[in-house]
């Protein structure tokens, strides 16, 4: 309860009402509860990332280069072309600097 703006706002409120600690984190673990039900009956949809490696070959480069690029291992790489992971992050890093490269006519 000591790190989180929200979750600090939220036991000072239900204190200045008159709730005790413990009532307070029923309260809490209610709503944590609640987000976490929403969140497994509305997944997100997956990432799609199979144009990744299509491009990046393309352009005749290496998973170590493009992870040497962007500074992360290759193996991160590999894991979010082959869909392995969701690191949206990194997803939409790798796909904006693919862009950027200039075409390889060969």
């Amino acid at each position: 309860m000591a790190r989180d703006q929200r979750t600090q706002d939220y036991v000072v409120k239900r204190t200045s009402e008159g709730k005790g600690k413990k009532e307070i984190m029923r309260c809490l673990k209610r709503y944590v509860a609640r987000e976490i039900y929403r969140v497994l009956q509305n997944p997100r949809p997956d990432l799609l990332t199979n144009d990744l490696r299509p491009r990046r070959l393309a352009l005749h480069l290496t998973q170590t280069a493009v992870a040497l690029e962007l500074s992360v291992w290759p193996k991160a790489i590999s894991r979010i072309e082959r869909g392995a992971t969701q690191d949206r992050v990194l997803s939409k890093r790798y796909r904006t600097w693919l862009s950027e490269q200039p075409n390889v006519s060969a």
